[in-house]
Protein backbone atom coordinates (compact mmCIF):
# COMPACT_ATOMS: atom_id res chain seq x y z
CA UNK A 1 0.00 0.00 0.00
CA UNK A 2 1.11 3.67 -1.06
CA UNK A 3 0.97 6.59 1.14
CA UNK A 4 1.45 10.00 0.86
CA UNK A 5 3.42 11.12 2.90
CA UNK A 6 3.82 14.84 1.87
CA UNK A 7 0.20 15.69 2.68
CA UNK A 8 0.17 18.17 5.78
CA UNK A 9 -2.64 17.45 7.65
CA UNK A 10 -2.45 17.72 11.32
CA UNK A 11 -0.04 20.03 13.60
CA UNK A 12 1.55 18.98 16.66
CA UNK A 13 4.49 18.62 19.18
CA UNK A 14 3.58 15.58 20.99
CA UNK A 15 6.34 12.84 21.00
CA UNK A 16 4.58 11.13 23.16
CA UNK A 17 4.60 7.17 23.66
CA UNK A 18 1.37 7.19 24.43
CA UNK A 19 -0.06 8.28 20.74
CA UNK A 20 1.92 5.93 19.51
CA UNK A 21 -0.14 3.18 21.39
CA UNK A 22 -3.22 4.95 20.12
CA UNK A 23 -1.99 5.06 16.59
CA UNK A 24 -1.35 1.60 16.77
CA UNK A 25 -4.23 0.25 17.61
CA UNK A 26 -6.61 2.82 15.10
CA UNK A 27 -4.42 1.71 12.37
CA UNK A 28 -6.66 0.40 10.48
CA UNK A 29 -9.26 3.41 10.87
CA UNK A 30 -6.19 5.75 9.63
CA UNK A 31 -5.38 3.20 6.46
CA UNK A 32 -9.64 2.58 5.93
CA UNK A 33 -10.28 -1.04 6.52
CA UNK A 34 -11.95 -0.25 9.21
CA UNK A 35 -14.87 2.92 9.64
CA UNK A 36 -14.40 3.21 13.51
CA UNK A 37 -12.60 2.32 16.61
CA UNK A 38 -13.26 2.68 20.16
CA UNK A 39 -10.52 3.31 22.45
CA UNK A 40 -10.96 3.16 26.45
CA UNK A 41 -9.08 5.97 28.44
CA UNK A 42 -7.58 4.00 31.65
CA UNK A 43 -6.56 5.97 34.58
CA UNK A 44 -8.03 8.74 37.61
CA UNK A 45 -9.55 11.55 36.44
CA UNK A 46 -6.30 13.44 35.92
CA UNK A 47 -4.84 10.77 34.08
CA UNK A 48 -7.51 11.06 31.73
CA UNK A 49 -7.74 14.39 31.50
CA UNK A 50 -3.73 14.65 30.38
CA UNK A 51 -4.89 11.47 27.45
CA UNK A 52 -7.72 13.50 26.38
CA UNK A 53 -5.30 16.64 25.44
CA UNK A 54 -2.63 14.47 24.61
CA UNK A 55 -5.33 12.87 21.60
CA UNK A 56 -6.76 16.31 20.82
CA UNK A 57 -3.45 17.97 20.22
CA UNK A 58 -2.34 15.15 18.19
CA UNK A 59 -5.30 14.50 16.08
CA UNK A 60 -7.21 17.99 15.51
CA UNK A 61 -7.02 18.96 11.76
CA UNK A 62 -6.33 15.52 10.49
CA UNK A 63 -7.62 14.71 7.46
CA UNK A 64 -8.25 11.10 7.40
CA UNK A 65 -10.02 10.77 10.72
CA UNK A 66 -12.35 12.20 13.21
CA UNK A 67 -12.54 11.48 16.68
CA UNK A 68 -15.62 11.85 19.75
CA UNK A 69 -15.02 12.46 23.33
CA UNK A 70 -17.74 9.75 24.91
CA UNK A 71 -18.69 10.82 28.35
CA UNK A 72 -20.33 7.39 30.21
CA UNK A 73 -22.77 7.11 32.78
CA UNK A 74 -19.94 5.55 35.29
CA UNK A 75 -17.53 8.43 35.05
CA UNK A 76 -15.34 6.64 32.03
CA UNK A 77 -14.28 8.44 29.08
CA UNK A 78 -13.71 6.81 25.83
CA UNK A 79 -12.62 8.13 22.05
CA UNK A 80 -14.67 6.88 18.97
CA UNK A 81 -12.10 7.50 16.07
CA UNK A 82 -13.78 7.49 12.88
CA UNK A 83 -12.85 7.09 8.96
CA UNK A 84 -16.24 8.92 7.92
CA UNK A 85 -15.54 7.94 4.45
CA UNK A 86 -15.74 4.52 5.25
CA UNK A 87 -18.61 4.73 7.35
CA UNK A 88 -20.36 5.99 5.15
CA UNK A 89 -19.50 3.07 2.61
CA UNK A 90 -20.41 0.49 5.09
CA UNK A 91 -23.98 2.28 5.96
CA UNK A 92 -24.55 2.76 2.45
CA UNK A 93 -25.33 -1.40 2.64
CA UNK A 94 -29.55 -0.82 2.81
CA UNK A 95 -29.33 -4.49 5.17
CA UNK A 96 -27.45 -2.32 7.76
CA UNK A 97 -29.65 1.07 7.98
CA UNK A 98 -32.80 -0.71 7.89
CA UNK A 99 -30.94 -3.28 10.83
CA UNK A 100 -30.09 0.33 12.54
CA UNK A 101 -33.63 1.90 11.97
CA UNK A 102 -35.06 -1.53 13.70
CA UNK A 103 -32.79 -1.05 16.62
CA UNK A 104 -34.58 2.74 16.87
CA UNK A 105 -31.99 4.77 14.50
CA UNK A 106 -33.82 7.95 12.83
CA UNK A 107 -35.77 6.79 9.54
CA UNK A 108 -33.81 9.31 7.65
CA UNK A 109 -30.57 8.89 7.52
CA UNK A 110 -27.94 10.69 7.62
CA UNK A 111 -23.79 9.97 8.59
CA UNK A 112 -23.64 12.63 11.43
CA UNK A 113 -27.50 11.64 12.97
CA UNK A 114 -26.31 8.25 13.07
CA UNK A 115 -22.75 8.99 14.87
CA UNK A 116 -24.76 11.10 17.71
CA UNK A 117 -27.13 8.57 18.47
CA UNK A 118 -24.50 5.32 18.53
CA UNK A 119 -22.91 7.90 21.09
CA UNK A 120 -25.64 8.95 23.07
CA UNK A 121 -26.08 4.87 23.19
CA UNK A 122 -22.81 4.95 24.13
CA UNK A 123 -23.26 7.49 27.15
CA UNK A 124 -26.03 5.54 28.33
CA UNK A 125 -26.09 3.02 30.85
CA UNK A 126 -26.87 -0.30 28.64
CA UNK A 127 -24.26 -0.87 25.94
CA UNK A 128 -25.34 -0.68 21.98
CA UNK A 129 -23.93 -3.94 20.68
CA UNK A 130 -25.26 -2.38 16.92
CA UNK A 131 -21.56 -1.02 17.21
CA UNK A 132 -20.42 -3.48 15.54
CA UNK A 133 -21.79 -2.69 12.37
CA UNK A 134 -20.02 1.08 13.06
CA UNK A 135 -16.82 -1.09 13.89
CA UNK A 136 -17.02 -2.79 10.49
CA UNK A 137 -17.99 -6.20 11.47
CA UNK A 138 -20.10 -8.09 9.02
CA UNK A 139 -23.62 -7.49 9.51
CA UNK A 140 -24.32 -11.33 9.93
CA UNK A 141 -22.06 -11.39 12.85
CA UNK A 142 -23.97 -8.62 14.47
CA UNK A 143 -27.00 -10.22 14.02
CA UNK A 144 -25.85 -13.67 15.49
CA UNK A 145 -24.25 -11.70 18.15
CA UNK A 146 -27.55 -9.78 19.12
CA UNK A 147 -29.39 -12.87 18.49
CA UNK A 148 -31.54 -12.14 15.37
CA UNK A 149 -29.58 -14.41 12.72
CA UNK A 150 -30.62 -17.96 12.25
CA UNK A 151 -26.71 -18.69 11.76
CA UNK A 152 -24.80 -20.95 14.14
CA UNK A 153 -21.76 -19.70 15.91
CA UNK A 154 -18.81 -21.04 14.03
CA UNK A 155 -15.57 -19.61 15.76
CA UNK A 156 -13.74 -16.33 17.29
CA UNK A 157 -11.42 -13.72 16.07
CA UNK A 158 -11.94 -10.33 17.55
CA UNK A 159 -15.78 -10.57 17.69
CA UNK A 160 -17.70 -13.98 17.40
CA UNK A 161 -18.15 -15.33 13.88
CA UNK A 162 -21.75 -16.76 12.73
CA UNK A 163 -21.93 -18.39 9.66
CA UNK A 164 -19.73 -18.31 6.69
CA UNK A 165 -16.00 -18.01 8.30
CA UNK A 166 -14.57 -17.06 4.71
CA UNK A 167 -16.51 -13.29 4.94
CA UNK A 168 -14.96 -13.08 8.82
CA UNK A 169 -11.45 -14.01 8.52
CA UNK A 170 -11.34 -11.90 5.45
CA UNK A 171 -12.72 -8.59 7.53
CA UNK A 172 -10.27 -9.25 10.17
CA UNK A 173 -7.46 -10.02 7.98
CA UNK A 174 -7.31 -6.77 6.16
CA UNK A 175 -7.66 -5.25 10.19
CA UNK A 176 -4.94 -7.50 10.96
CA UNK A 177 -2.88 -6.24 7.36
CA UNK A 178 -3.53 -2.59 8.09
CA UNK A 179 -2.25 -2.83 11.85
CA UNK A 180 1.02 -4.52 11.16
CA UNK A 181 1.53 -1.99 8.61
CA UNK A 182 0.69 1.29 11.21
CA UNK A 183 3.10 -0.85 13.56
CA UNK A 184 5.65 -0.29 10.86
CA UNK A 185 5.19 2.84 10.11
CA UNK A 186 5.66 3.84 13.77
CA UNK A 187 9.01 1.99 13.90
CA UNK A 188 10.16 3.58 11.20
CA UNK A 189 8.93 6.93 10.93
CA UNK A 190 8.88 10.58 13.36
CA UNK A 191 5.99 11.52 14.78
CA UNK A 192 5.82 14.59 12.28
CA UNK A 193 6.19 12.27 9.11
CA UNK A 194 3.70 9.62 11.12
CA UNK A 195 1.37 13.38 11.24
CA UNK A 196 1.62 13.86 7.50
CA UNK A 197 -0.02 10.19 6.97
CA UNK A 198 -3.02 10.76 9.07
Amino acid sequence: MKLNYTKKCCKNKSNSSYIKRILRMIGPVILGSKPVEIINIPGDINEKDIKIYQIKSFFNNCCKITYRVINTCDGGKRVLFINEKQLAKVLSNKRCINFLKFMGYPSSYKLNTYIDELINRLESEKFPHEIGIFLGYPLKDVLGFMGYGRKELVGVCNWKIYGDKEVSYKVYNNFARDKEIMKEMIDTLSMSELRKVI
